[in-house]
């Protein structure tokens, strides 16, 4: 049986490029799935897809570089 790679929540933050508060504040608006892993939350790849399919694209445009 294969077992799925757990991140970190400073993991996801990471990738996602935002902070490990927004993580959390994400986690209690339940807007993105984990496991509890004894007191630790971890997260799945799966989660992690699943958020962003669910959010959509976003486009942030600087204006420092608009035109």
């Amino acid at each position: 049986m294969d077992m799925p790679t757990l991140y970190t929540p400073n993991e996801v933050a990471d990738y996602l490029h935002v902070s490990r508060g927004t993580i959390y504040s994400l986690l209690r608006n339940n807007e993105i799935g984990s496991v509890k892993v004894g007191r630790n939350r971890r997260f799945t790849a799966s989660h992690v897809k699943d958020y962003l399919t669910k959010r959509g694209p976003e486009v942030i445009i600087d204006p420092l570089y608009a035109n």
